[in-house]
């Protein structure tokens, strides 16, 4: 399981330009110290660095839209091209979605799972 400390000093996020990606979902919760711990790390990115990680070698597969692309980093990376986010904040050095954004992309994807993360992102907003 990756935790806060894990993630913050995962070199490939390191090599990343902070201005073209940004952790979220639940590793993003996790930065928030919202969760302990989570099993992968999903980003968001821009198109230019999608390009230039595939440019790379890096595998990825079109996504239902037709038009954003999956880009596998590694075994527990996933890197979601323009999984655009309202606002961006720094953790650790790493970009980071907000809160309010993580709630926000889990309402709009709706699944069984993600209601009791935004009942835990609700609960951290509310005391601040």
């Amino acid at each position: 399981m990756l935790t806060k400390e894990k993630i913050a000093k995962n070199s490939i996020l390191k090599g990343f330009p902070k201005n073209e990606y940004w952790i979220t979902a639940g590793s993003g919760l996790v930065m928030h110290g919202v969760k302990p711990h989570t099993r992968d790390i999903d980003l968001g990115c821009s198109t230019m660095l999608a390009d230039l990680l595939i440019q790379q070698g890096a595998k990825w597969k079109l996504l239902e839209d037709g038009i954003r692309r999956r880009i596998d980093v590694s075994d527990n990376i996933e890197m979601f091209e323009n999984w655009h986010v309202d606002d961006i904040v720094e953790i650790d050095g790493l970009s980071v979605a907000s809160l309010k954004s993580i709630r926000k992309q889990k309402v709009e994807l709706n699944r069984e799972k993600d209601w009791a993360d935004i009942s835990l992102i609700d609960e951290v907003i509310n005391k601040s």
